[in-house]
């Protein structure tokens, strides 16, 4: 079997400049490391992982822990998070915790036992106390009171801008359809929508009156609940939904072709998040879209200085990154033209 000092004497360097080129930690110039790894594959020398992490007491892996693993919306952030941490010579290992306050811990206790070096995460239970000893960002989501590093979209700017477009274009009776109150992007929308229509003199609904009125209905972050939701005001029906997430608005359009409404012609929609779908359904679904890849960029730099860091931690920080409206159309009125 082929030992690091073959790969070194073949690629005629040191073994010191061999090791560090495979295993990804200290400078090394980039023709030698690619003279070095052409040597180790051409030997078919490969390091061991195991002995390596108990020499230096570290794993060279990153847990990130997600509500939902099929959820779309993670996607590009857990594409971009990978690509950083393989860069730096991290493994980046995925779990998730089926949106269930139990399967999170398990989901935690199993990363801490496994020893990753990181946690990128994405909390369902906003209260728990986060275990202390290994580094942890919160991603999208985060605890309440914020006790770690997180990174989220800007939520309240989104929501309020697509309700404002609803405004706009003259619509007066609005229900937004939303997540638990457990978690915070749940308050960060409410509270975008709320500015919006308390900034027009739009009344909740038991002070106002149908076709001058808001709603807000609030249950999980689920297509089930957008498409029950509708169902369940489908006798007073308002001008325009909010869908809070994409689950929900793909949850209200199954409601509007349950109940033969056209979009916008029967009922306006405007929605969080924006899928590859919401292009191309007809008539096209204006939405906030959150920056994903640049969040997840954000907390891969994060947790690499956090891991990297032999200072503590200081007080915890949020950085809140802002994402970009599409005008589409299923809002129906006059929508004025984006500005330049």
């Amino acid at each position: 079997m082929p030992k690091l000092q073959d790969v070194a004497a073949l690629a005629k360097v040191g073994v010191g400049t061999a090791s560090r080129a495979m295993s990804g930690r200290g400078y090394v110039d980039p023709d030698t490391r690619k003279r070095i790894l052409e040597a180790a594959d051409a030997l078919g020398y490969r390091p061991n992982k195991v002995a390596q992490a108990l020499r230096e007491n570290k794993t060279r892996v990153v847990g990130l822990l997600l509500p939902d693993i099929s959820n779309e919306f993670y996607t590009d952030s857990a594409a971009v998070l990978q690509s950083v941490l393989f860069e730096a010579g991290f493994q980046l290992v995925v779990s998730a915790s089926g949106n269930d306050p139990e399967s999170e811990e398990r989901g935690l206790r199993s990363l801490l036992d496994h020893r990753v070096d990181g946690i990128i995460h994405v909390p369902v239970d906003a209260r728990r106390t986060l275990p202390t000893g290994v580094p942890i960002v919160q991603l999208n989501r985060h605890s309440v009171p914020l006790q770690t590093d997180a990174v989220v979209s800007d939520d309240e700017y989104g929501i309020e801008a697509i309700t404002e477009l609803a405004l706009q274009s003259g619509h007066t009776d609005l229900t937004l359809v939303i997540g638990g109150a457990d978690h915070s992007t749940t308050a960060d929308r409410m509270r975008g929508f709320r500015n919006a229509v308390d900034r027009a003199g739009i009344p909740e609904a038991h002070n106002g009156t149908a076709g001058h009125r808001f709603r807000i209905l609030e249950g999980d972050f689920t297509s089930e609940w957008g498409r029950n939701a509708v169902h369940a005001i489908a006798n007073d029906l308002p001008g325009a939904v909010i869908a809070a997430s994409s689950r929900i608005a793909l949850g209200v359009l199954h409601a509007c072709s349950d109940l033969g409404l056209s979009v916008p012609g029967d009922l306006s929609v405007a929605a969080h998040g924006n899928p590859e779908w919401y292009e191309v359904f007809p008539p096209g679904i204006t939405s906030y879209a959150p920056p994903l890849a640049e969040m997840g960029q954000e907390a891969a730099v994060k947790i690499l200085a956090k891991m990297e860091s032999e200072a503590g931690d200081g007080a915890p920080t949020m950085t809140r990154m802002r994402g970009k409206v599409h005008q589409r159309h299923s809002i129906g009125g006059s929508i004025p033209a984006p500005s330049a």
